[in-house]
């Protein structure tokens, strides 16, 4: 595997303050190229699997003081016609990496024309996601929704677990959130969502982040804070030696080669690790 670090893409939070709103956005370049070299995707199911990761990074820019946010879609069993299990994406700070659970017979439906989220992994899908504030326990929450689109999926789940007024734009590598804060009545969420509505595809597709935000001025828009963000995984040999602990000593010897080696791959970067089987 190759241990170089890949390039970082820019998470800028900004202000609306003429529409007490504020927002966030990146353009993950660089995050869709890693995620796509390292999981060996293409096409409809890569952009997919980045966006997936572009919104855990999203979810964390507005989770104050939060150390870790995981999103986590999962097809709901009676979606078996579907090619793709879970999607999962695990954002800290400066960091997302993610990982795609497929069917058995998964690697043989890529492509059969599918674009959407839901023809991908089904419609209704369950929504997870784990908020890590650093302190206590980490707040959990699962909901269920139909819908075709990722976004409208997180829109649901902020209006229905952190009831908040927010609305998500996910085009290519593209993420754009705008959330209402507290003093936000409804003529001034509308100029808001009327703001972003209005910036054309073409700009969607090809305009740096910084560009984008100037279709805001009319909103008093103002940078706040700037992040860097990667594709990046923290996995390491101690961290998979207590990953196979819960794992039978017998299952562990069947694993193992003629030196006693386990060979283990990591789902989040592919790298692989040998560990020692218990002797039985």
């Amino acid at each position: 595997m190759d241990t170089t670090s890949p390039m970082s893409d820019s998470l800028i939070r900004f202000l609306l303050p003429d529409a007490h709103t504020r927002g966030a956005i990146i353009r993950g370049t660089h995050i869709f190229s890693e995620a796509t070299r390292i999981h060996g995707l293409s096409d409809a199911i890569a952009e997919q699997f980045g966006q997936t990761l572009l919104a855990s990074i999203l979810l964390l820019s507005i989770n104050k003081g939060g150390t870790r946010q995981v999103l986590q879609i999962d097809a709901m069993p009676e979606a078996t016609h579907t090619p793709v299990r879970r999607l999962l994406a695990e954002t800290t700070h400066g960091a997302v990496r993610g990982y795609l659970s497929w069917r058995e017979d998964g690697a043989t439906m890529h492509s059969h024309g599918r674009n959407t989220l839901a023809e991908w992994i089904g419609n209704p899908v369950e929504l997870s996601t784990v908020r890590d504030l650093g302190i206590g326990q980490p707040y959990v929450s699962t909901i269920e929704h139909a819908s075709d689109f990722l976004a409208d999926h997180l829109i649901h789940y902020l209006h229905q677990s952190v009831q908040t007024r927010a609305d998500i734009v996910l085009h290519g590598d593209l993420a754009i959130l705008i959330e209402a804060m507290p003093e936000c009545d409804d003529e001034r969420w509308f100029a808001a969502l009327k703001s972003l509505a209005a910036i054309p595809d073409s700009a969607l597709a090809e305009e740096s982040p910084k560009t984008l935000m100037h279709h805001f001025d009319a909103l008093g828009c103002k940078p706040a804070v700037t992040d860097s963000y990667a594709y990046l995984c923290n996995c390491s040999l101690e961290k998979m030696q207590q990953a196979t602990e819960s794992i039978p000593d017998e299952s562990m010897a069947e694993l193992a080669d003629a030196h006693g080696k386990v060979r283990i791959s990591c789902q989040y970067c592919d790298k692989f690790y040998e560990v020692d089987a218990p002797h039985t």
